[in-house]
């Protein structure tokens, strides 16, 4: 039997420490970005996921067309104390995973302690497997006391978020991050039918149709205590620029917008706070100027989208003290969107350069997070915010970064006019628009960005540490 153990300490009392892993997804706000670890099915004992006997469905991917499937049950649940984690099926002969907590002089000492068999044993298996599993606890207990010393932390808990679109890149991310701080979530997630699906004591999932004149009911004890809408809804701009397709980008975000207005005054919610996504496609892409929130309107299919499309979001002033239209960069995320295309040909050891010196703004799929927790709380903030990181980069550097991590055997360059040629509109748009943003009220507020520059996100994504 082979034996892992990661242990640290944390400066709080055992009783915040036990209830943080309580939260529905803390999981997956525990995963590394590198794990490729996506959950599944969850049964839950009165609600709650550490009760003996809950069992939890994972699939890990390991290669572009392998994936590892693990079933886990819960046991030897102690209040404050430790819960373990036993595999009832997956890739090893016996998995064991017991997390223990230990109060000293309110601290609390957590220790992960993971008994494992292999199907097939030998020194350099066990070795990587031991490395693997370090980096990942490492990055684990790095999360856990980061967010549990977070200042947007939701102190007593009774305050809801409710979110829309929250299925796709940056929703996924956001919800755990919101439920390690302590936020209760509602997901109005699309469906055809209406009826309400109750997930666990802190997130509940409503099915909607946003095409129809219906909105599911809530109770006034819970539509009282919604004081957050997080609007993330709208058509993939990515695919074929067809007349259709750009039809259901404009058509998407406005009538999600719309109906999230009136399921809020269907269910007399008053928020604190409305926060909705947006684009920086909305600022001029041909200049070498600085852009920041006042800057004016640019030219083309995103911008006039998104002009259209923040129209209708400030129409939220009858029902929330502050509207927010959060006019997102291309988020780097190894699990979709942009990044995740450009690493394509890396998969085959192919490295790839654009020889353009267009700017490219961003941001990591963190820092965007966090930053959508920060508005939620920082009352002085309203209208148009950039979420982008401080430093812009150029669509050349981009691919030098990446080749520094991903070391491909050959590399090669496409010149950007043969690229210019095969792109529709949106697509020269997405890649070739020359757009130098920078997020003048975040950084005006002291947001702390954890990524300011793409290679602190690549770091994060790939787990690379600094030099």
């Amino acid at each position: 039997m082979n034996e892992f153990t990661f242990q640290s300490k944390i400066n709080l009392n055992v009783n915040k420490v036990f209830d943080w892993h309580k939260n529905t997804f803390a999981l997956e706000r525990l995963t590394p970005p590198w794990d490729f670890v996506s959950v599944g099915k969850r049964q839950f004992i009165n609600s709650y996921p550490l009760i003996n006997g809950g069992t939890i469905e994972i699939r890990q991917k390991i290669l572009p067309l392998v994936n590892l499937k693990w079933k886990l049950v819960h046991q030897d649940y102690s209040e404050n104390k430790k819960f373990t984690d036993l595999m009832l099926k997956g890739p090893f002969k016996f998995w064991r995973h017991e997390h223990l907590f230990q109060e000293e002089n309110l601290q609390t000492n957590m220790i992960d302690k993971i008994q494992y068999k292999m199907y097939l044993s030998n020194d350099s298996l066990n070795s990587f497997i031991k490395n693997k599993l370090y980096k990942s606890f490492e990055y684990r207990h790095k999360i856990l006391k980061r967010d549990l010393n977070d200042k947007n932390l939701n102190e007593n808990g009774n305050k809801y978020v409710l979110i829309i679109g929250g299925s796709g890149l940056v929703g996924s991310h956001l919800i755990p991050l919101l439920n390690s701080l302590n936020y209760k979530i509602i997901q109005l997630k699309y469906s055809s039918n209406g009826s309400e699906n109750i997930i666990s004591h802190d997130f509940h999932k409503l099915n909607w149709n946003p095409y129809k004149d219906h909105y599911p009911e809530i109770s006034n004890e819970i539509a009282n205590k919604i004081k957050f809408a997080i609007n993330l809804s709208g058509e993939n701009i990515l695919g074929l620029a067809t007349k259709s397709k750009k039809k259901l980008i404009l058509e998407s975000r406005i009538k999600s917008t719309y109906s999230l207005k009136n399921f809020l005054i269907k269910n007399k919610i008053k928020l604190e706070c409305v926060i909705h996504a947006s684009a920086t496609g909305f600022y001029d892409g041909n200049s070498d100027i600085k852009n920041d929130e006042d800057s004016k309107k640019g030219k083309g299919f995103l911008s006039d989208t998104t002009e259209e499309w923040e129209y209708y979001q400030n129409k939220f002033s009858d029902i929330a003290d502050r509207i927010i239209n959060l006019r997102i960069g291309a988020v780097i995320s190894r699990k979709g969107g942009f990044l995740k295309n450009v690493l394509l040909p890396y998969n085959l050891k192919l490295g790839i350069g654009i020889n353009s010196n267009n700017h490219i703004s961003y941001i990591s799929i963190e820092d965007l997070c966090r930053s959508i927790s920060y508005l939620m709380k920082n009352v002085n903030i309203k209208g148009v915010v950039n979420a982008v990181s401080p430093s812009p980069i150029k669509l050349i550097d981009i691919f030098k970064e990446i080749n520094l991590i991903k070391k491909p055997i050959i590399k090669f360059n496409i010149p950007s006019n043969i690229i210019r040629k095969a792109s529709d509109d949106i697509a020269k748009e997405l890649i070739f628009s020359n757009q130098y943003i920078l997020p003048s009220k975040l950084i005006k507020s002291d947001f702390n960005f954890l990524h300011k520059t793409f290679f602190d996100s690549l770091r994060y994504e790939f787990g690379v540490e600094k030099k």
